[in-house]
């Protein structure tokens, strides 16, 4: 994290420092749409975008963000941008692979990337550069806006039960969009159903769905599904983090100056990592209000974690014959989690986060003090 956020400090000083009055001569009016609603905040990184893109221009670049189903709906964001529709499109890269099982890959994967795995990815082992190759075949280019933190995980209704185990899954119409999610849910003999996020309350409401899962503890929240679900299976081993980013249209992008495209790179970068700290903090919080609301957490048997993590091996292998981008895509993640494995064993909760046991107390004597 220090690394990303020098990074990006380093970068814009370095752009400000470089760029005359001239460079804002020509004002740029853009249209950004989103395969997200507004009342589903995966939004928060394009926001951000936008307002830092806004500011170092003085105004004269400015980006007009649409929802989802303002001018399109979510779907369809892709092809449009590709084709010069719209300039911008903010995305979840998992909703392409029909377009080509790299996506999925690049979006979310079981067991795969935490938030912080794709930011050095991306940004110190190539990983960018071949987000970029893939999107433009397609005639775009492709910038990151931040990852989620861990996704919640299946939440299933009263009706249906918690899952506590694989069996569990067995004849569940769960909600998933992830093509290697739903091949391991066939194995294990759930019924997975993709659907957009928007219509998932509905469709658990009505008993259409057994369960299902979108994003973080946060953002689930905002989507109200404490009013519709009971129990909420952890881990989520399908999805460690999500990767969202912007695609921009390639022939929009090269009209821009060079100040421009800097503005606009490393603008997405700030927002990156504004985004990674808010999902971060929004899913702590929203931990306890699912508590308060009734709903119970129940972890799944570690021999059960193992079985699903070698279907997810399985999985990896078999994509890797049907694409090339995905096997390019799959190889350097392998080698970055195989070269990072030492330092990630060595670090262990203390590199990744630990509560220290004398919290409770601390917190307690501080009261005493008046704080």
């Amino acid at each position: 994290m220090k690394k990303f956020k020098l990074l990006v400090v380093l970068g814009i000083m370095t752009m400000v420092l470089s760029i005359g009055s001239s460079a804002f001569a020509k004002k740029i009016r853009w249209k950004m749409v989103t395969t997200w609603p507004e009342s589903i905040n995966l939004w928060y990184g394009e926001k951000e975008m936008i307002k830092y893109v806004k500011e170092m221009t003085g105004g004269d670049f400015v980006i007009k963000w649409f929802p989802a189903g303002a001018l399109m709906k979510s779907f369809e964001v892709f092809d449009a941008c590709g084709k010069g529709a719209v300039e911008m499109a903010g995305d979840w890269p998992s909703y392409w692979a029909t377009k080509d099982p790299a996506f999925d890959f690049i979006g979310s994967f079981p067991f795969g990337f935490t938030n912080m795995d794709y930011v050095t990815w991306m940004y110190d082992f190539g990983g960018l550069e071949l987000m970029q190759k893939l999107w433009g075949k397609y005639g775009m280019t492709y910038f990151s806006l931040g990852a989620t933190p861990m996704e919640s995980g299946f939440r299933t209704s009263e009706k249906t039960g918690p899952i506590k185990s694989i069996a569990d899954y067995k004849g569940l119409k769960l909600r998933t969009p992830s093509r290697a999610t739903i091949w391991i849910l066939k194995q294990i003999g759930a019924s997975p159903i993709s659907m957009p996020g928007g219509e998932i309350y509905l469709a658990v409401q009505t008993g259409k769905l057994d369960g299902a899962e979108f994003s973080s503890p946060g953002v689930d929240w905002t989507m109200g599904f404490a009013e519709i679900t009971k129990y909420w299976s952890v881990p989520c081993w399908f999805q460690p983090s999500s990767q969202v980013g912007t695609m921009v249209n390639l022939k929009a992008w090269n009209t821009l100056s060079k100040e421009y495209q800097a503005i606009l790179r490393y603008g997405c970068m700030a927002a990156s990592l504004r985004a990674v700290a808010f999902y971060e903090g929004d899913s702590a919080r929203a931990i306890q209000k699912f508590k308060d609301k009734g709903t119970e957490i129940y972890p799944l048997p570690q021999a059960d974690i193992e079985k699903l993590e070698a279907l997810a091996g399985q999985y990896c292998i078999m994509k890797a014959k049907e694409s090339k981008a995905y096997a390019e895509v799959l190889k350097s993640q392998m080698d970055y989690l195989k070269q990072y494995k030492e330092w990630r064993t060595m670090s262990g909760e203390f590199g990744f986060g630990r509560t220290p046991a004398y919290v409770d107390n601390v917190l307690a004597e501080l009261k005493k003090m008046g704080y």
